[in-house]
Parts: structure tokens; sequence; C-alpha cells
């Protein structure tokens, strides 16, 4: 994005619309009395809308600081926003949704919060004096899988309560020079990977459910959703980290299955002996390849010996056995599961602990390791 800000105005909020006719007033009224201390712009990005939403929008332009952009010929809530970026005026931008489901007098807090030093102000349903109103216990476990799924998949949001919001400001030079192309409707994960924030604040608010009009987010944009956190994980690196760990251990895999066979069937070693230094020799072959390859950009910043690395590597590997024998016992012999299903499910349980306990503990940066310590002082 290129700057075109504007002094005296201090805050754009982009409000995407379609079909949003019955919820126009309120969210313009409300956005202004809660913003009427502050120099602001509320820039409401139609769809071309058939139920007269930008018709009744700009006839409040004349009494309110709004400004109504019509699209034609693109459809999509994160192009809508990302358009109404390139319009806005402001020193900060923002992002609320035309269904009041977000609160709009909540957007003060998170301008203070900006004012205070933040680059993001995030609004949050997942901290201390946040909630929920009205969801189902079924849309509170997918919610809750989304969110967890994108704290695996993007680091950049993994201290981060509530990554999803859909309620956010930003200061202009978070994203400047920085080309903004989200796929789904989460614009705030494209703004934390891709632009350059280092101060980021969470302020809580209770999310509302809509009370008019009929809800724009249909399947396909879970789809598009899902797309963009996969595309948004590549470009961070973690996914190619995971992708890299996984051909490592299929690679000690092999070591493992081959050695044993050597140690059994020329050397003559007993069976369980042979498992057992097989089993360590493809560890080791694991550290070395992923100390060299997969976690090459992390061994300056985890200081340590290599020796100190490959004995963490080791805990981790045998942590992973045990999980491996766990959860496959859990459901095998309790639950019944086919045993390659549930042989299966073991193998990735124990893949996904040893990379991300490796991430955080094998190869974990030493200034990471100082904060979280600070943190277990601090509480």
């Amino acid at each position: 994005m290129t700057s075109q800000s504007a002094p005296n105005i201090e805050l754009s909020l982009i409000a995407p619309t379609y079909n949003e006719i019955e919820n126009i007033v309120p969210l313009v009224e409300r956005v202004h009395k809660a913003l009427s201390q502050y120099s602001y712009e509320l820039v409401i990005v139609d769809d071309n809308s058939p139920d007269g939403t930008s018709e009744l929008a700009k006839s409040l332009s004349a009494e309110y600081p709004l400004k109504v952009i019509v699209r034609t010929s693109e459809r999509g809530l994160a192009s809508a926003v990302v358009a109404g970026f390139r319009e806005a005026k402001g020193q900060v931008l923002g992002v609320i949704d035309a269904d009041l489901q977000h609160p709009p007098e909540v957007i003060p807090a998170l301008l203070e919060a900006i004012r205070a030093g933040a680059d993001v102000a995030i609004g949050s349903r997942y901290i201390s004096g946040g909630g929920i109103e009205g969801w189902s216990t079924k849309r509170r476990v997918i919610s809750g899988g989304a969110k967890a799924f994108t704290h695996i998949l993007l680091p950049s949001a993994r201290k981060i309560q509530d990554p999803l919001s859909g309620l956010f400001l930003f200061k202009r030079e978070v994203v400047d020079g920085v080309v903004l192309a989200p796929t789904g409707y989460k614009i705030l994960l494209e703004v934390l990977v891709k632009g350059n924030a280092s101060h980021i604040s969470e302020v809580p608010y209770t999310f509302k459910e809509r009370e008019r009009g009929k809800s724009n987010l249909t399947i396909r944009e879970e789809l598009n959703f899902l797309k963009h956190l996969g595309r948004l994980g590549w470009i961070e690196g973690d996914i190619k980290r995971f992708i890299k760990f996984c051909t490592v251990g299929a690679s000690g895999a092999g070591v493992n299955l081959g050695l044993l066979a050597f140690f059994v069937e020329v050397v003559g070693l007993y069976e369980t002996l042979a498992v057992v230094i097989s089993y360590e020799i493809s560890i080791l072959n694991n550290f070395i390849w992923n100390e060299l390859w997969t976690f090459r950009d992390k061994r300056a910043s985890a200081g340590g010996s290599v020796l100190s690395r490959a004995i963490k590597f080791n805990l981790v590997s045998l942590g992973g056995f045990s999980i491996n024998l766990a959860v496959f016992a859990l459901l095998f012999n309790l639950f019944g599961v086919f045993y390659i299903i549930s042989e299966a499910v073991a193998i990735l349980s124990a893949m996904l602990w040893n990379f991300f306990a490796n991430l955080k503990w094998t190869w974990r940066a030493r200034h990471e390791e100082a904060l979280a310590n600070q943190s277990l002082q601090e509480k």
C-alpha cells in the first residue's frame, strides 16, 4: 500500500457491505456518537447491493463524515476492505463489520491504544473482559479450532488471543509498501503476517449476535479463509519447515528399518538390542538433518552447543515415541479403532509433538526464552 494520509484525519474506518440496508443508519449513527470527539471518516465499500445499501449510505454523507465506494466489477469482503484502504485518508486505518456484531463503542479504546504506542490494536473476545453472546457450543468449538489452527500455522499470531478478530485498527505505516491480497474474510491475518508491527495491543469487547439482516458468511468464504491461512503459513515459513521436518522424519524411518535389518541379519544382534541401537541412530540422523536444513536459520539465535541441542532433540523424540504408544493404545484398545488408522493418528500426533517441541525448545531463540521466563516470574 502507498501512503495517502491526510493530516487532519486521524482515523479511517472501513466497513464492507452487501445488502446491509437495515444496519446502515444505526452503524453510521453509533460510529459517529463513539467518535464525535475524534477526527475520522467512515468509508463504506459496497459491492453494488441490490437492496439500496449504497444509496441510503450516500444520503447520509451530507450529515456525517462518510465516504461511499460502490464496486460493480468485484465482490468479496476481503478485497472490499483493501479497496477501502486505498481510498482512506486517515493516519490510522481500521476495520469493522457493518452488521454491528462489533460494537462501535469500543473503537475509542482501540484508538487510545494506538495513541499510547501500539502499532496494531485488536478488539479481542478472548481476553479478560471480552466475550461472545448467543453462540452455540458447536460454533464455539469451530471458532476455537480455527484459532488453534491459526496459532499452529502462523508464528506472528501465536501471542495474540484473538487473531481472527474482525475489529481492529493499525497505523498506516504498518502496511506501507505492502501488497495486501487476502482471499478470506480475516484481513487481520494479512496485516499481522505481511505488515511491520512490533507492538500489538488487545482491547476486550463482547461479540454480539446479528440483530438485523442476513449473514453474508458462506461456505465459500470459509474455504477462502482456509486457503488464505495456508498461503500465509507458507509465506511465514512454518509450513515449509514442517514439510522439511516430515521429510527428515521419513528418511529417519528408512535409516531405522535399514539398520535394524542389518544388525539382525548381518551382525547377528538380538532383535530387541538391534531395535534400540537402530532407533537411536535414526534419531541422530534426524537431528543432523534438522540442524543443517530444517532449523538452519535458527541455530545462531538458539545458542548453546550442538551437543545440548542433540540431547534436547533426543528427549523430545522419546516423548514423541511415548505419545505414539499412548495414542495408539487409546484408539485401538479403548475405542476399537482399526489398528492402521489408530497408528496413522498416533504417528501424526507424535510428529506434531516432535515438530513443535523442537521448534519451541530445541531451536528456540534465546530472547524468546528470556521473555517466557520473565512472564513466568511476573505471574
